[in-house]
């Protein structure tokens, strides 16, 4: 059985221009290509990297979006890179804005 869960940001069951910033998430269950569950989640805050956590914390395989910023496209190839050179770094290495000044970069 082929199973995939589908994320696509909403709101109020239309689609929403930009992923990072949904109100919602709508997940769409599809086992053997036939639609089995529709489940609709208020979506996280708008954070660097909350979504791209929530959908993995919800098992998310796809995402459907009308558009999607930069910065939660970018980061995947270095993430690739790094873990195929072994060099990945595991922890939390995320930026907590009142302790960087509100300015916006990355800690390794």
């Amino acid at each position: 059985m082929t199973t995939q869960k589908i994320a696509i940001p909403t709101a109020d069951g239309q689609l929403w221009p930009h992923f990072g910033k949904a109100p919602q998430v709508t997940f769409v269950t599809v086992e053997d290509g036939k639609v089995t569950e529709t489940v609709v989640k208020q979506a996280p805050e708008h954070e660097h990297g909350a979504m791209p956590r929530f959908l993995s914390a919800e098992g998310c395989t796809d995402v459907v979006c009308g558009g999607i910023g930069g910065g939660a496209v970018q980061p995947v190839d270095e993430i690739v890179s790094r873990y195929l050179a072994g060099t990945l770094i595991y922890g939390d290495a995320t930026c907590h804005h009142d302790n960087c000044g509100g300015e916006h970069h990355h800690h390794e």
